[in-house]
């Protein structure tokens, strides 16, 4: 039995919807949030620390650059499959302090943080964040001419900490906690603290390890210091993202999730802390392989 003519192209017709129910176009017009804003205006923009290294920091040629970076540069290639452009503009903002990091995920001044943001629950009242990027804990730098080789000889000291972080918090509890007399001087940033303790008008800088390491590596007299071994609390570190933005969510973790699960972190790792002595730790190790979340 033959077809009429109006029963083909109602066929045709519904094909044709069928395809571009699938295309691109139509995919970026379901999109939301973040994955909107870049499919809308072709810009990626990522706020990062710019004196934190080996994180985050301004290379030599003034360009972002570190582990932190690294890992949202993977993120912003999953961004521009999503978005399905053929390229986006990725755009740093430099942002010192954790307030002002997370008042800019809140205002969408930027849609990223890639840095050394430590997760608590109170910050994620406020905003949300990826599967976990790092783990370390706060330590206390100071001089090989007067070493504190372990926490436990912090009493008596002067010990410069940024404001407002979860070191400052933690070390405040560290004092408490076993009445301990260390006088803190409360700094700005990470050059500041460096900049005290090389002068003598501090005994230590306490700050996360991976940061202290990195700031010795960056300096050009990095024989004169010494870190403690031991610390005084855990920090896990994760990528912020705008609260409640489960889309871009996704798309971040299922980038983090595909570095995670081959050799690619291991490569990240030996490039910004083994070659600094700095083995990967048991803890760290399991932390990837915990993160490395399948399909």
């Amino acid at each position: 039995m033959s077809r009429q003519p109006g029963h083909n192209l109602a066929c045709l017709l519904l094909s044709l919807a069928c395809i571009a129910a699938y295309s691109p176009a139509v995919q970026a017009q379901a999109l939301d949030g973040a994955l909107k804003r870049v499919a809308d205006s072709g810009i990626f923009t990522i706020g990062y620390v710019p004196d934190a290294p080996p994180m985050a920091f301004d290379g030599e040629d003034g360009k972002p650059t570190g582990f932190s970076i690294a890992l949202c540069q993977h993120v912003a290639t999953a961004v521009k499959e999503a978005v399905g452009r053929e390229s986006i503009d990725i755009r740093y903002v430099p942002l010192i302090s954790p307030e002002d990091r997370m008042k800019a995920i809140e205002s969408h001044t930027i849609d990223i943080e890639c840095g050394t943001t430590t997760v608590t629950l109170s910050r994620r009242a406020r905003v949300d964040f990826s599967l976990m990027t790092f783990i370390t804990g706060a330590a206390v730098l100071s001089l090989k001419s007067h070493p504190i080789n372990s926490i436990e000889e912090l009493s008596g000291k002067t010990v410069a900490v940024i404001k407002h972080t979860t070191t400052e918090t933690a070390l405040r509890k560290f004092i408490t906690n076993n009445d301990f007399k260390i006088t803190l001087r409360i700094i700005e940033t990470h050059d500041e603290g460096i900049e005290l303790l090389s002068a003598g008008k501090v005994d230590g800088y306490a700050s996360d390890r991976a940061m202290l390491i990195g700031q010795v590596f960056r300096s050009t007299d990095r024989a004169k210091f010494a870190i403690t071994r031991d610390v005084f609390s855990l920090e896990p570190y994760a990528l912020m993202l705008p609260l409640g933005d489960t889309q871009f969510r996704l798309v971040t973790d299922r980038a983090l999730a595909n570095v995670y699960r081959g050799a690619r972190i291991l490569r990240l790792y030996q490039d910004w802390f083994g070659r600094y002595g700095e083995p990967m730790s048991p803890v760290l190790k399991a932390l990837y392989e915990f993160e490395a979340v399948t399909e």
